[in-house]
């Protein structure tokens, strides 16, 4: 896919790290699968990994949880 930040690069299947902060709760999720631009670096997460990122941080954030690193499974 053509990235749509820079327009030059294209995106490329990785990893990256992803930090959600609400309140008082901070949830840092490593080795989440993305698209990453080839030129700018520019991240892109789909829908699917999002909508589970979201569901679990909501989660967490119920249990009272403030600070937690996690390895995101998909």
């Amino acid at each position: 896919m053509k990235c749509a930040i820079c327009r030059n690069g294209n995106t490329e299947k990785g990893f990256t790290t992803v930090v959600l902060e609400r309140d008082k709760t901070i949830l840092i999720f490593k080795r989440v699968p993305a698209n990453i631009c080839n030129n700018c670096g520019e991240e892109y997460i789909s829908s699917d990994v999002n909508r589970k990122l979201l569901n679990f941080a909501r989660d967490e954030k119920n249990r009272g949880i403030t600070l937690e690193l996690l390895e995101f499974a998909a």
